[in-house]
């Protein structure tokens, strides 16, 4: 609606004081109403001056604040308006669909124009006469109530079946005309509002754009009772419609583009011309028909999510996931389709032969799948906590049907932090560690792997075979964000013990002897009993004199130290490289502390049998026998035997091999594995210190509580059990036996209830 500005024109000449209300109005409808009529019929407005508006103003200022006066101002000023529109709706009466919505749009914006121009004129009746009078509405009120009643009332139902159906033919492909839908909606926005205005604003973001008339409304007018109703019930009958011709023709991803594109198309209609007050009735209504009443059988199709998941089209599940978005509340229709999409992925894993057989190949192939499921779940869904914990349920219902997974995790680290991360740099060992400790905190038997991980932490410490002190610390860290300090206290405290031998070795290295009494140069760890799990031997093993020597030695430095501790000596887990005089070459042999303590027998004799180094030394036989054999094997053949075959027995006499020889000066001799690989790949078992957590649980509890219920003790226990989740059954037995050790008893009234006895 274009608004035409007046000219400047010349000084205001009038007689007032003798000029009658008639001759006022005379003259405010030769100088103003007629030419204003005459523009809006033919587009042009004669006599255009200020001088021709300040003239018909200052009639209305001289005769507007006496009270019979302005009542006939008021009423010629209804009576232009209503005039003006009797004689459109004349023209209006027969027309019909789409004649009549660009002719009524047509009759709003000239009747604005009026509207906007009268009230300027006759604005003065606003600051008096309407103000104190509740039977006289305000001027802009009282134009469009005249409208109303001589043109909307009478076009009401036509008006809005017509505006509906373009809508409707908009849908469906049609070009509209949207400046028509955006002034009949402000028209309807506008009547039966209860304080309407009209304001200049410019047309469009340009500052230089001409001014249009808009009409400002409070209420939405008729907007919402009777076009809005009207549109939202065609709009559920169009989709749902639309709806089954999709369902019979359409692949779900083509539907899904289907939907995308309507929704588009409704939030674009919403901005270019439908009252923005629609938007949440609008959406719900379409969404409804679009995604509520479609989403089970968009997922359940066989083209739908099963298929996108299972050939990875992830841009068609980023499209389902975004449309379903809308409607929270079927994102668990995809939920229910992944989590045994995972599931399938996970035991195909777990499951295959060749993996189970190889803890690291295993290892390898679940961390590469919750990387790609991981992925997948943060392009696709957005990282959405429910599709977040469908993942967990999916990955977890697999990977904790054993303590495979924990046990080969462990391992894996162990293999990973030995060798596997030789030559990678900070961000990528940063990266393996994040991905192991993520799958970590899948598992529900954490202890097991930290179990596991403590034992061969400790030979990686003991035997400096880590690859990176780093690397051993960036995953102590990270566990100890997963599980807690108290969960690896132990772990940090090898370290602890570590750094303090170190400082020792320092001291000791110092004395007299310089660290080698009798010439043989050593080095000591001293451990904490509790935080390794070595232990020291059920058998008094009994060293050879050069380790005598020095374990004197070291006690006495020790004992300088600290005063009322006692050192317990762990031989099997020392090594000693031995230097070998009696070979075709002379050779530096590396070998266990129990392999020295057989060999260092042949300096006295040439011949010995296994009988008879198991009394000297007081090793086990069947530990002597696979540290002996270790040194009799075609690779390392050390030691010779009169024994046929590789079994030794009690009476096989050995001696040392004076032809052994070998590329390498120094030797480390292999030692046969205690563990067959079937033992290796074999399941964990829980272990012992479970019991003691699951007890200590209870009794923290019950402690804090004094009486309670059964179920509500089970899920306490399930809260605080974060390493492991123990069975009702097992919770159950435990409290049983607490109850024989008097710590708890059953109420005499409900033996449900439990009674916690100080």
């Amino acid at each position: 609606m274009s608004a035409k500005p007046v000219a400047k024109g010349d000084a205001i000449e009038l007689n007032l004081e003798t000029m009658t209300v008639e001759q006022g109005l005379e003259l405010i409808e030769k100088e103003r109403v007629q030419p204003l009529l005459a523009y809006l019929r033919t587009g042009k407005f004669e006599n255009k001056t200020n001088m021709t508006f300040m003239k018909a103003y200052s009639v209305v200022v001289q005769f507007g604040d006496q009270q019979q006066h302005s009542f006939k101002l008021y009423s010629y000023y209804k009576k232009v308006i209503s005039d003006y529109c009797k004689d459109a709706m004349a023209q209006l009466q027969p027309l019909a669909g789409e004649d009549l919505l660009n002719a009524l749009a047509q009759l709003w914006e000239k009747n604005t124009i009026l509207v906007f121009w009268m009230q300027r004129v006759f604005q003065y009746l606003d600051r008096f006469f309407t103000k104190s009078s509740t039977e006289y509405p305000e001027l802009f009120k009282a134009a469009v109530q005249a409208f109303s009643e001589h043109v909307f009332s009478k076009l009401k139902a036509r008006c809005v079946d017509a505006m509906v159906a373009q809508v409707n033919r908009e849908r469906d492909g049609t070009d509209i005309d949207q400046d028509v839908m955006r002034r009949l909606v402000e028209m309807l926005c506008t009547v039966g509002d209860t304080g309407p205005k009209v304001v200049k604003q410019k047309d469009g973001a340009d500052k230089n754009a001409a001014d249009r008339l808009v009409w400002q409304s409070q209420a939405r007018g008729v907007y919402k009772t009777d076009f809005e109703s009207k549109l939202l019930t065609t709009s559920s009958e169009y989709y749902r419609s639309k709806v089954a011709g999709w369902t019979a023709a359409y692949s779900c991803p083509q539907f899904l583009l289907e939907i995308q594109r309507r929704l588009d198309d409704e939030e674009s209609r919403l901005s270019r011309y439908l009252d923005s007050t629609s938007e949440k009735e609008l959406k719900t209504v379409v969404q409804k028909e679009l995604i509520l009443n479609t989403a089970k059988g968009l997922v359940e199709m066989s083209t739908g999510a099963q298929a996108m998941l299972t050939n990875r089209r992830y841009d068609e599940l980023k499209l389902m996931y975004r449309i379903f978005k809308r409607e929270p509340t079927m994102l668990p229709h995809i939920i229910t389709a992944m989590e045994p999409y995972i599931e399938t992925r996970a035991r195909g894993v777990v499951e295959d032969p060749q993996m189970i057989d190889s803890p690291a190949a295993y290892t390898e192939k679940v961390l590469e799948l919750k990387k790609e499921v991981d992925d997948m779940v943060a392009s696709c869904f957005e990282s959405d906590t429910g599709f977040q914990k469908g993942r967990n349920r999916g990955l977890e219902a697999v990977l904790n049907k054993d303590t495979r997974c924990a046990k080969y995790l462990a391992l894996f680290c162990d293999l990973q932090l030995k060798k596997g991360l030789k030559g990678r740099n900070e961000d990528e060992v940063q990266t393996l560690v994040n991905q192991v400790v993520s799958l970590f905190a899948h598992l529900k038997d954490k202890d097991i792997f930290l179990d596991i991980y403590k034992s061969a932490l400790s030979r990686r410490l003991l035997n400096k075979l880590s690859v990176s002190n780093d690397a051993e610390d960036c995953f102590i860290t990270k566990l100890k964000v997963e599980c807690g300090q108290q969960s690896i206290q132990k772990l940090a405290s090898m370290f602890t013990d570590m750094a303090l031998s170190d400082q020792l070795q320092e001291e000791y290295m110092k004395n007299a002897h310089h660290g080698s009494p009798g010439g043989v140069v050593h080095e000591v760890r001293v451990l904490q009993t509790n935080a390794w799990p070595e232990k020291a031997d059920d058998v008094p093993i009994i060293p050879c004199p050069e380790m005598t020597t020095c374990i004197t030695a070291y006690e006495a430095f020790y004992n300088s130290k600290h005063n009322g501790r006692k050192l317990r000596w762990i031989y099997n887990m020392g090594s000693v490289e031995l230097k070998c005089h009696g070979m075709a070459r002379p050779h530096l042999l590396v070998v266990s502390a129990y392999q020295c303590l057989c060999l260092v027998l042949f300096n006295q004799r040439q011949q010995v049998s296994l009988r008879e180094i198991c009394e000297a030394t007081k090793l086990p036989e069947e530990e002597c026998r696979r540290q002996v054999t270790s040194l009799t094997v075609s690779r390392h053949k050390v030691l010779l035997h009169d024994a046929t075959g590789k079994d030794l027995g009690s009476e096989t006499k050995l001696q040392v091999n004076d032809k052994f020889t070998n590329e390498k000066i120094k030797v480390a001799v292999s030692l046969i594995k205690k563990e067959e690989k079937a033992e290796t790949t074999a399941l964990a078992e829980a272990p012992v210190e479970r019991k003691h957590v699951i007890d200590a649980a209870i009794v923290r509890i019950m402690k804090s509580r004094n009486k309670l219920e059964h179920n509500s003790l089970l899920d306490e226990v399930f809260r605080q059990c974060t390493l492991f989740k123990p069975q009702p059954a097992q919770i159950k037995s435990q409290i049983e036996h607490l109850i024989e050790r008097e710590f708890l008893k059953r109420d005499d009234a409900n033996r449900s209830i439990y009674l916690y006895l100080p």
